[in-house]
């Protein structure tokens, strides 16, 4: 019919337009700092390892990495409301999957500790699983409870599952890092949702309190017994766990050298690289440093970047949480607020340690770095959270959302822009 109007097919300049516009929904930003960093990972890997091992843990590590940023375009166009329905299975079945360190034939001991399973080749911590099941059950539990957390009864319930999440930790794999983790995520999204709670003076008190208390057994209980088994020439490894050893060797590195070698050689390391470091695989502390690949690989960045290269690594993280925590608050709903923000901590949380670690700050936990350490289990698993990340912000109302820009244009205006160009 002659009154009725056909569309015109759109050009190549304005279907490349509109192709740019659909992808200003995702934070595009965030996606480029995943792939800098597991690509800076590798570079890293590689410059570690290549002296003893060649390409092959790099080449290792690249079809891992390769495998999850395919997940995480699969997850990426995953409904986050999906996970809304099975968060009771995700956390169940992440808790029990720890008990399989336990099982003979796939738990293995290692440094005192049992977190890994191995099944022929591969090996994983199953601990990991319950960082991403505590992001998601928090946020379901915090939408579902709403105002009821003016209750008491309802905090309790709300704690529950992270109370036994963190004993099973504990009890069965005695992983303290990964347990602290759990426990800071629970404790940060649950004050993000309800930060006015008279409650958190409280905590603050305890939190105090037994950090104090906990410093002072090991000064006045621990350190007096373990310095006479040093003084009757028994080693170092006549304390009661790695972990007691672990924590006087943070507390007192001159008194036991063997147990502090770790982070020693780590600060070594990043004194030694300077301002500009020692360039890019010059690096000689890599060779005596345990580790070197995945929990102290801070310390080769140190040594052979320097304080730039740290400085660059600092930032990319902080950029990358950032750029999470904006998506968290244009999220179009609670529910994916409060998931947005419980990766951001986790990923907050996990560099906070290991960089603490490697510079002394803080004891020894065996955290690794987010995309940068070697390790698929922690990367998989990273890639498929950033994912979720993704899939929260293609949700954010409006078309034409830039993440970060309060402004919102018309349907008229894009088109108009469209044309005009």
């Amino acid at each position: 019919m002659a009154g009725r109007s056909k569309k015109k097919p759109l050009s190549r300049r304005q279907g490349l337009a509109r192709y740019l516009r659909e992808l200003e929904v995702v934070d595009y930003r965030l996606i480029i700092s995943i792939v800098f960093l597991c690509v800076f990972g590798l570079i890293m890997i590689y410059s570690a390892s290549a002296a003893e091992s060649g390409v092959s843990l790099v080449l290792k590590q690249f079809g891992i990495g390769a495998g999850g940023f395919v997940l995480m375009w699969i997850v990426s166009y995953v409904d986050y409301h999906f996970y809304e329905k099975i968060a009771g299975i995700i956390y169940i079945g992440a808790v029990l999957s720890m008990f399989l360190v336990k099982v003979p034939g796939l738990g293995v001991t290692r440094n005192g500790a049992s977190r890994w399973i191995d099944i022929g080749p591969f090996s994983f911590q199953p601990s990991e699983f319950v960082k991403p099941a505590m992001v998601i059950l928090m946020a379901y539990l915090l939408t579902r409870m709403g105002r009821k957390l003016s209750i008491l009864k309802a905090d309790i319930v709300l704690l529950i599952p992270g109370v036994i999440a963190v004993m099973v930790i504990l009890v069965v794999t005695r992983n303290l890092s990964t347990a602290l983790i759990v426990l800071g995520i629970i404790a940060f999204m649950f004050f993000i949702a309800y930060p006015t709670k008279k409650i958190w003076r409280l905590i603050a008190v305890i939190g105090v309190a037994i950090v104090i208390g906990w410093l002072g057994y090991y000064h006045f209980v621990i350190v007096p017994n373990h310095t006479m088994t040093l003084t009757n020439t028994v080693t170092e490894a006549a304390s009661k766990s790695f972990r007691d050893d672990r924590i006087l060797a943070w507390l007192y590195p001159d008194d036991y050298p063997q147990a502090s070698m770790q982070s020693r050689y780590s600060m070594y390391a990043i004194g030694f690289g300077g301002i500009l470091g020692r360039g890019l695989g010059r690096g000689t502390m890599k060779y005596y440093l345990p580790f070197s690949t995945n929990d102290f690989i801070f310390g080769v960045i140190g040594e052979e970047l320097g304080l730039v290269g740290c400085g660059l690594v600092v930032f990319l993280f902080v950029y990358q949480v950032w750029r999470i925590f904006t998506v968290a608050r244009h999220a179009k709903d609670k529910l994916g607020s409060y998931m947005a923000f419980g990766v951001g901590i986790h990923v907050a949380l996990q560099v906070i340690l290991n960089i603490g670690v490697a510079t002394g700050v803080l004891p020894n936990t065996g955290i690794s770095l987010p995309y940068i350490s070697y390790g698929g289990t922690a990367l998989l698993l990273q890639l498929c959270e950033m994912g979720i990340v993704l899939n929260i912000s293609r949700q954010i109302p409006g078309r034409r959302v830039r993440i970060g820009d309060s402004s919102q244009k018309s349907e008229h205006e894009e088109h108009r822009q469209i044309h005009a160009a």
